[in-house]
């Protein structure tokens, strides 16, 4: 059985799982953002099987819903995040503004995130970015690499060979880490975020190298969830 939910529905629920676990509203709110954004662009592992995933990592004192992240700046160009085995989404989105204005300063900047939640597709930081007119590329712990420009409706994958290009430092690398186990320490993820101005990359860089992907849906689709994955979350 399925059932049919609107992505204002899908941000909702997630929010209230997430505060029922015992996560902050304003931290409940940023990660049911990237969830509900990755349910918008087809991603369910993603989306609400990432939430279903991180709400049990709560639960077995793996993630630190309360921990308060911090920005250090190691070099011009660079921000470092450290999100204390806290959730991605609330680190990323409290570092972005910076992010922004080094970028269109300097033509580049970036930003390390550090000891984080798995951060997923980071969708919502690299809207922020391109939202303010730059191009932005996202390295997670295990791929595939994101791009985000302002003349695109939402960030895209890489194709393989553009992705071959970019230097070793932003190979995904797995941290071998599982999933959602009750063994192991706290979550200790890691990811890049790139910011550019248009000056500052080769407008022909990755023509022809992204992967197909469709416009996220409208906020008044309805997207089909199992019945079973809902009553998960919900117990979980």
């Amino acid at each position: 059985m399925t059932q049919l939910l609107s992505l204002p529905d899908v941000h909702a629920l997630a929010c209230d799982c997430l505060t029922r676990a015992g996560v902050p509203d304003p931290v409940a709110r940023h990660v049911a953002a990237e969830v509900a954004a990755a349910e918008a662009a087809g991603e369910r592992h993603n989306g609400m099987e990432a939430l279903l995933r991180d709400i049990r990592l709560l639960r077995y004192g793996r993630i630190h819903a309360d921990a308060p992240p911090t920005e250090t700046r190691p070099r011009a160009g660079l921000i470092r995040i450290d999100a204390a085995h806290g959730f991605a989404a609330p680190a990323l989105a409290g570092a972005m503004a910076e992010l922004a204005q080094m970028a269109l300063a300097q033509g580049i900047a970036m930003a390390r995130l550090e000891r984080a939640s798995a951060p997923g597709a980071m969708i919502r930081a690299l809207d922020r970015l391109s939202g303010r007119g730059l191009i932005a590329l996202g390295f997670g712990p295990a791929g595939p690499v994101r791009l985000a420009h302002p003349d695109l409706v939402a960030p895209v994958r890489l194709g393989r060979m553009a992705a071959e290009r970019l230097p070793p430092l932003f190979a995904p690398v797995a941290n071998g880490q599982p999933a959602d186990s009750p063994l192991g320490g706290p979550v200790n993820h890691a990811a890049w975020l790139v910011a550019l101005t248009e000056d500052g990359l080769g407008a022909s860089l990755f023509d022809a190298d992204l992967t197909d992907a469709p416009d996220p849906l409208p906020p008044t689709h309805e997207i089909a969830f199992s019945v079973e994955l809902l009553e998960q979350i919900v117990t979980a």
